[in-house]
């Protein structure tokens, strides 16, 4: 399980804000802390797998950082929509083989409640030069 202590919110905003049982997960980098673990454009500096690993690990940290206030995973009762952005260098068009990463660990993990809506939107820049940031909506056990 990835622990989500540390990757606080480098701004005026929560990570995760539950309102009428819908829980919405602010963008999620690939970083523990202050460390980004992967950098760089999707298509130039990383390639497909390490993006997709990189989507995998903002899938965790989107189920830590709301796990962690409604009391442990087993309360997600359906995950409902992801959204990835993908820094992605010119030409490059895979963005959604990218997010296949985070539906795939969605699913691995929470069976058919990880089921999920999903769009993948191609970018220029991402925050700290990340190649990914995944941000989720999520329906939780009140």
């Amino acid at each position: 399980m990835t622990d989500y202590t540390g990757n606080r919110p480098g701004g005026n905003y929560v990570p995760v804000i539950i309102h009428d049982g819908i829980a919405y997960i602010s963008g999620q980098l690939p970083r523990k802390g202050e460390t980004l673990l992967y950098s760089g454009k999707v298509g130039d500096e990383v390639d497909l797998l390490s993006a997709q690993e990189a989507a995998a690990f903002c899938a965790d940290l989107c189920i830590a950082a709301v796990s962690e206030m409604i009391g442990g995973e087993e309360n997600i009762l359906q995950v409902l929509k992801v959204v990835g952005y993908i820094a992605s260098s010119p030409g490059f068009t895979q963005q959604s083989q990218v997010m296949n990463g985070a539906s795939d660990r969605l699913v691995a993990r929470l069976g058919e409640r990880g089921m999920h809506s999903r769009t993948s939107v191609g970018v220029a820049e991402l925050p700290r030069g990340a190649p990914i940031e995944l941000e989720m909506v999520v329906a939780v056990r009140k």
